[in-house]
């Protein structure tokens, strides 16, 4: 039986539930596919952002031990470790929006489905978070890393429940955030039966990243190809639920959206791919390396807006890879495998399976 946990939308971001200590303090942290660590906000604070629940207090839990220099582990957030004068590991870890520091440490853990099935992790190592910045809301107690790097806490339990894989079903952004779905780790996490499609992820020199090759984008039964220039890079593009908006580079963005406005019924408002309702029946397709292709709805395409508007959920960057944001993985079961390196995906109604 997979272990599991609740999740939920929360500001473009998706929190998933887990009890940390002894006894426990319920952290909500952010799901993310992009990054490895799990860290909380953690007392006594240097710098901590403004937070509605109780900050984590380790002096509080029996089960809180400090990490040791020496430890393997301490090494294993990359180039961030270092030394305090009391041999305990400390850390540094810097995202796109943000960064947090403090110490390196193990903890009891544990984690609850909503029937109220708690399957408890003990010595899991994480970031206990004395100096934190970035655009967090008060909601958000810190960050859970979900990467295939070797300190994720999916790459740290998962010899205990039967493998390093899970899959969870993330809702539409304007989903009512009481609305719960769940995540699901380890045997019986499997994304199995009709209408699944698997991708096989590709080893990238970045440890942490599921990159898949995205070969281009059909609109309707036009085909937009990733790069104008030749065959793509292999493991161009990266599934991250720790991001919003799908980042596309540049150059391809503008072929692409121009197509989309070729194809779309009615008039975007004003400059932006923004429009006040009919959508009409768009299909678009991203098609990955051996023949893989993974339709995509409208829900999965464009983000209703509190004024009701849709407007198209991908941006373009000035980079040569793109990044698959949450918001285009709605309402989709998805099954990351590590040990297999696959990624499978589910059409489904994600608002139904909390």
């Amino acid at each position: 039986m997979a272990a599991q946990s609740q999740i939920w939308p929360e500001a473009s971001q998706f929190i998933m539930k887990i009890a940390v200590g002894m006894p426990p303090t319920e952290v909500h942290a952010i799901f993310d596919t992009g990054s490895d660590l799990f860290w909380t906000q953690c007392l006594p604070c240097a710098n901590c952002y403004r937070q509605t629940n109780p900050i984590y207090n380790p002096s509080k839990s029996s089960t809180f031990q400090t990490l040791s220099c020496k430890s393997p582990q301490c090494h294993l957030t990359g180039s961030g470790a270092a030394c305090s004068s009391t041999d305990t590991c400390k850390y540094n870890y810097g995202y796109g929006s943000g960064l947090t520091q403090g110490e390196l440490a193990t903890e009891q853990m544990a984690v609850t489905s909503s029937s109220g099935a708690m399957t408890p992790f003990p010595g899991v190592v994480f970031g206990c978070g004395h100096n934190n910045t970035g655009t967090f809301n008060a909601n958000e107690m810190g960050l859970i890393g979900f990467g295939r790097g070797a300190i994720s806490f999916v790459s740290q339990i998962g010899p205990s429940v039967g493998g390093r894989k899970f899959s969870l079903c993330l809702m539409p952004t304007n989903t009512d955030p009481t609305i719960s779905s769940s995540i699901s780790i380890g045997t019986g996490s499997e994304v199995k039966g009709p209408g699944v499609i698997t991708a096989q992820l590709v080893q990238i020199s970045d440890p942490t990243y599921y990159s898949l090759t995205l070969t281009g984008i059909s609109v309707g039964n036009t085909l937009v190809p990733y790069s104008t220039s030749g065959p793509p890079a292999k493991g161009n593009a990266v599934l991250d639920t720790g991001t919003p908006p799908t980042l596309l580079p540049k150059e391809l963005y503008e072929r692409l959206t121009a197509e989309v406005r070729r194809q779309i019924p009615s008039e975007p408002i004003g400059d932006t791919l923004c429009y006040k309702d009919n959508l009409g029946d768009l299909v678009m397709t991203l098609h990955f390396d051996g023949g893989v292709d993974l339709p995509l709805s409208t829900v999965q395409t464009f983000n209703q807006m509190p004024d009701g508007s849709f407007c198209f959920a991908a941006m373009g960057v000035d980079d040569d890879s793109a990044l698959i944001g949450n918001s285009m993985m709605a309402n989709f079961l998805v099954g990351y495998d590590i040990d297999n390196m696959t990624v499978s995906f589910k059409s489904t109604d994600c608002t139904k399976i909390g």
